[in-house]
C-alpha cells in the first residue's frame, strides 16, 4: 500500500482526510507564502498548492503527496483573510450577510506513476441575510467554528443554519476537493 502524506498542518483539511477514513501522515510544507501576493487569486492557490506539494514529493518521492490551498472572495474580489486575535468575528460575520462568496481552492496530488497533477476548484457560498442579532444568538455558546472564517459552515456550526446555498466542490469550500483527490488516487491506496 502506497503511503499518503498531507502536505498541511490544516485542521480542516486534516478533518476531511479523517473523514475519509485514508490512512495518511502529516508532513507540513514550510513555503513563504508572501512570494505568492502578487498573482491573481486563482493563480496564487494553485501554484502554492503546486509548490507545497513538489516540495514534500522531493522528500518522500515513493509517496502519495496532496497539498492544498484556498482563498476566499467576494464578487468584487476583494479577497478575505483568515481572522487574526485583533479581529471582531461578529463584525466580519456579519458583513457576510446576504453576501456571496467564491471558495477558490488550488489542489495538487503527487503520485509516483503520474507525477503532480493540479486542478483549481471553485465553491459559491451564497448567505441568508440576516442581523447581528441573530448572529450572537447563533455565537452565544462561543462556539469556536463561528470565529474560525467568521461563519462556519460545519454541520456542527451554528453558522452554517444561514447558509442559503452552496454550488461546486462542497469539500473544496472547506479546503480539500476530495472529488479529485479519490481521481487521482484511483487504486494506488487502500482504506483504514
Amino acid at each position: 500500500m502506497t503511503k499518503i502524506i498531507l502536505a498541511s498542518g490544516s485542521f480542516l483539511k486534516k478533518f476531511i482526510m479523517d473523514a475519509s477514513k485514508l490512512s495518511y501522515e502529516v508532513v507540513a510544507a514550510d513555503i513563504d507564502e508572501s512570494i505568492y501576493d502578487n498573482l491573481a487569486v486563482s493563480e496564487r492557490v494553485v501554484e502554492l498548492a503546486e509548490d507545497k506539494c513538489n516540495k514534500v514529493a522531493a522528500m518522500y518521492p515513493d509517496s502519495v503527496v496532496i497539498a492544498a490551498d484556498t482563498l476566499t472572495a467576494d464578487e468584487s474580489g476583494l479577497v478575505y483573510t483568515k481572522l487574526t486575535g485583533e479581529d471582531d468575528p461578529i463584525k466580519a460575520a456579519v458583513a457576510l450577510s446576504g453576501q456571496t462568496i467564491n471558495v477558490l481552492t488550488g489542489c495538487a496530488v503527487y503520485t509516483p506513476e503520474t507525477g503532480v497533477k493540479s486542478i483549481l476548484a471553485t465553491a459559491t457560498i451564497a448567505y441568508q441575510t440576516f442581523t447581528e442579532a441573530n448572529l450572537r444568538r447563533l455565537a452565544s455558546d462561543d462556539n469556536p467554528n463561528i470565529r474560525s472564517g467568521a461563519l462556519g459552515i460545519f454541520y456542527d456550526a451554528p453558522g452554517f443554519t444561514l447558509i442559503e446555498r452552496i454550488e461546486g466542490s462542497y469539500t473544496g469550500a472547506f479546503g480539500l476537493p476530495m472529488e479529485f483527490v479519490y481521481a487521482q488516487l484511483g487504486n494506488t491506496v487502500g482504506e483504514k
